[in-house]
């Protein structure tokens, strides 16, 4: 259940609204107030469920649901009775409407006399700025950003408008967008890892870049960004990074990437738009990863590849190789050998 101590009530809406708002088609007729959202085993006649994983057909087949989120394909496992509303993108749908039921916290303006502010900072209106949190000499906050405890931002630091920084997250060396957030125990602008070995010692080269991050962008928890070593670390526009992800310095990630837990990517790496990087990837320093390209979970990326392949293994390769070593590795050490060979 979703426990409106944390999350509210969810507005009370007619279904055909709804429907109309959200982009459903409506199937079986009828009309009700949805008082909430729930799963297929717990929803009630009052209540929105989704079905997406045909691992639960039977749940949709028994649901005693008001109305689901369906694919076309699934109209007719639906019960009498229930509602469908067909969506094109069943999770798309879904996400639609939970943003429709569940409004966004929302933060008054406030500024914690508990915060400590260097003189000459520039604060936006209607921004909230949480307990013990620093803002060093020079910083600049836009309109309606919320800043959460225990942070800092250091100086010359700029925020655009209406982002959202959690909780024990510091900013250090860096511009960032409007409209993006960085969730709680992240680092921005930390040093890269600049070291050369040398036969007495190891070297360290200071670190003189800056992190740039563009607007509609999502940081992760305890995940990382480095400043670059000269040249900038940038993000861009509509990425999202998932939690505990390592970006190394110089790092370029294009625009509306998805950099899945555990990723990391070394130095000077250039990912181009629309990547989507799975969870535990490596991508070796110096690499350009082109538009489009997929790369599967746990793969580690050693070379550079085209726009729009797809990859897995270690080394990456093509997605058809790669399967074909595993099924061929497999057959190899499971084969029993004939009984003369014994």
């Amino acid at each position: 259940m979703i426990d409106s101590d944390f999350f509210g009530y969810a507005k009370q809406i007619l279904l055909s609204e709804l429907a109309t708002i959200c982009d459903f088609r409506l199937v079986s007729g009828g009309d009700f107030v949805v008082k909430n959202l729930a799963t297929l085993k717990q929803a009630t006649d009052d209540e929105l469920s989704f079905f997406v994983n045909r691992k639960y057909l039977n749940d949709l087949k028994t649901t005693k649901a008001g109305a689901v989120i369906i694919d076309e394909r699934d109209i007719a496992n639906l019960p009498n009775g229930v509602i469908g509303l067909v969506s094109g993108n069943v999770m798309v749908g879904l996400a639609r409407a939970i943003n429709l039921l569940f409004a966004e916290e929302q933060f008054s303006p406030h500024i914690s006399h508990l915060a400590r502010i260097h003189e000459n900072v520039l604060i936006g209106s209607g921004c909230h700025i949480g307990d013990f949190t620093l803002l060093g000499e020079g910083a600049e906050l836009g309109n309606n950003v919320v800043i959460g405890s225990n942070c800092v931002i250091e100086k010359k630091c700029k925020i655009g408008d209406n982002c959202h920084i959690g909780n024990n997250v510091t900013v250090s060396h860096a511009i960032i967008g409007y409209s993006t957030t960085i969730n709680s125990g992240a680092r921005i602008g930390e040093a890269g890892f600049g070291f050369i070995p040398t036969e007495s010692e190891v070297v360290r080269v200071k670190q003189l870049g800056r992190v740039l991050i563009g607007n509609n962008v999502r940081v992760g928890a305890n995940s990382t960004i480095d400043r670059g070593s000269i040249s900038d670390t940038v993000i861009g526009d509509g990425t999202v990074i998932d939690n505990l992800v390592q970006i190394g310095h110089n790092v370029t990630i294009g625009k509306r990437c998805i950099i899945v837990a555990q990723v990391g990517i070394a130095g000077s790496s250039k990912i181009g738009d629309n990547v989507v990087l799975a969870g535990q990837v490596g991508v070796a320093g110096h690499l350009e990863i082109g538009d489009g390209a997929v790369v599967a979970s746990k793969s580690g990326v050693a070379s550079s590849c085209e726009p729009g392949s797809v990859l897995g293994g270690i080394p990456a390769v093509d997605i058809d190789v790669w399967r074909r070593q595993v099924s061929f590795l497999k057959t190899a050490v499971t084969k029993k050998k004939p009984l003369n060979e014994a």
